[in-house]
């Protein structure tokens, strides 16, 4: 049974229980910068996870540093693993969708692979989970990794298929053969942003990208006054993927995060 009494200093009415302890008040995310729950339990969690390792890292911890009970945390994810799947697979499956929505639109090859690119160097190099941190953890196991190595496998691929397009649209077929022997160094570019995070600031992080662009446009035989104008195309369609991204389908945006 509960019954309400007034506090002895402010004369405000507190709820009381059978034993007359205060009962527990209702958990509320606190929420940063207009973040969903589900995005401030993973902001959470890789705070956790960089401080004090995965293994000692609680779902209790978790949900306690987003101010929600633990039910509702599971609400969003199974559990700790499902959490760190997400965490991991989120560099990743965002280039996915782009790559997707991209390859449906009507775009030179080399402006489209330019602006895959360019989404993806961004996501890796914002790094608002502290991805560069999570990744290193020497409690993980290959198999942590395993459904992300995955997703990064079918990235690659979508990398070639449009570097094979750029380079068909650009060269004749011998020299679009010779060229695609080092098709792969796109694809490591942008990998290797992720060391980025490590050092400098966002100038530092947006100087990288610029380079990695011109760098990718250069291998793939793009004439020199060229660049500018197929990167200022890239950046045009990835307007309006971004301002597509309200109305394209709920379940393809959470698509794999998850």
């Amino acid at each position: 049974m509960t019954h309400d009494t007034p506090h002895p200093d402010t004369g405000t009415v507190r709820r009381q229980t059978r034993e007359g302890k205060p009962g527990r008040p209702r958990s509320e995310p606190k929420q940063h910068n207009g973040l969903s729950t589900r995005e401030e339990i993973l902001r959470a969690a890789s705070q956790l996870f960089g401080e004090q390792g995965y293994a000692k890292t609680t779902t209790r911890q978790i949900a306690e540093s987003v101010g929600i009970k633990q039910s509702t945390m599971y609400y969003h994810f199974a559990d700790k693993r499902a959490i760190l799947a997400s965490l991991l697979s989120s560099t990743v499956t965002p280039a996915l969708e782009c790559a997707e929505w991209l390859r449906e639109q009507d775009l030179e090859p080399a402006v489209r692979l330019c602006a895959l690119m360019a989404f993806d160097l961004e996501t890796l190099l914002s790094d608002r989970h502290n991805l560069h941190v999570v990744y290193h953890l020497p409690e993980l196991e290959e198999d942590d990794f395993a459904s992300t190595r995955s997703a990064q496998t079918a990235l690659r691929d979508v990398y070639r298929d449009f570097g094979h397009a750029a380079l068909a649209s650009l060269h004749p077929e011998q020299v679009a053969a010779e060229l695609a022997e080092d098709l792969d160094l796109l694809f490591a570019l942008v990998e290797a942003s992720v060391s980025q995070r490590h050092w400098g600031g966002e100038e530092n992080r947006a100087q990288y990208a610029r380079s990695a662009l011109r760098g990718s446009l250069r291998l793939l035989g793009v004439a020199g006054p060229a660049i500018p104008d197929v990167v200022a195309r890239a950046e045009e369609a990835l307007a309006g993927y971004r301002a597509a991204g309200d109305r394209r389908p709920a379940a393809r945006r959470s698509r794999g995060t998850g």
